[in-house]
């Protein structure tokens, strides 16, 4: 699509350079120069952009020739009196498709969704003790803390328990809280 784009643009190039060479070869005195320096700019423009079309930014230099090209159309026109119908039509088609676009989708991209890793923790080896009861109480080998009456918390084994004092005392050892938690 883009190599089809890319020789339809030097289509409307082409027509567009012949024609306006053709203008200022039958122009006369200073508009003869001025049609040539703005030839010229046209160019350097265009050639840009070829240079940068693979890349974001060489179709915006397209936008601005075509643009450049309809205000040289319109001088032309105040100066000279001759409204170039066919000209003005070939460079707004050539304007509107190259109309910058702020936004490009790739169809066959899906959406990227934003993940984020969970918070770090750690499980701290907490000393011996057999059993000291709390409010809350977490396995040694785990990462979430219960509630006693829970059922998860019963199946702890009593020398893999360990109990805190309220739900800080868990976290600040790296505990997080269970669905069953109130």
């Amino acid at each position: 699509m883009k190599k089809l784009k890319l020789l339809l643009y030097s289509v409307i190039f082409a027509f567009l350079y012949l024609s306006i060479i053709q203008i200022f070869i039958d122009s006369l005195g200073a508009s003869f120069y001025l049609e040539l320096l703005g030839l010229l700019f046209l160019m350097g423009l265009t050639f840009v952009g070829y240079i940068g079309y693979t890349e974001s930014w060489g179709e915006k230099f397209f936008f601005f020739t075509f643009l450049f090209y309809i205000g040289n159309l319109a001088v032309l026109w105040y100066s000279a009196g001759s409204l170039y119908i066919s000209l003005l039509f070939v460079a707004l088609l050539g304007f509107v498709m190259s109309i910058p676009h702020n936004t490009k989708v790739q169809v066959n991209e899906e959406p990227k969704i934003e993940t984020y890793p969970e918070p770090y923790s750690e499980v701290f080896d907490v000393p011996a003790v057999k059993h000291s009861p709390g409010k809350y109480v977490a396995s040694k080998k785990g990462k979430y803390y219960h509630e006693p009456k829970s059922e998860w918390a019963k199946k702890i084994k009593e020398n893999n328990q360990v109990w805190f004092q309220s739900k800080e005392d868990a976290w600040e050892k790296g505990y997080k809280a269970h669905a069953d938690v109130e």
